[in-house]
């Protein structure tokens, strides 16, 4: 199960005035609908991509929606 992505952000509003990691965070919770208690650590990085380590996931993790999604949207 894989539990580091790097995802490309959106060109909305709300992922073009990320800045700092805390805010990244935010969007993972608000945006990508991650569970606080899965997000290990957020990052922006260069090229407007943000890369995403979780931790504590189980087996049942990966049908979620979320996870799915995330899968989907990462590179």
């Amino acid at each position: 199960m894989e539990d580091f992505f790097i995802v490309k952000l959106g060109e909305d509003e709300y992922s073009s005035h990320l800045e700092y990691d805390d805010m990244a965070i935010e969007y993972c919770i608000d945006v990508l609908d991650i569970p606080e208690e899965k997000i290990e650590s957020a990052t922006i990085i260069e090229n407007g991509k943000l890369e995403l380590n979780l931790q504590n996931l189980e087996r049942e993790d990966v049908i979620e929606d979320w996870y799915v999604n995330l899968n989907k949207i990462s590179e």
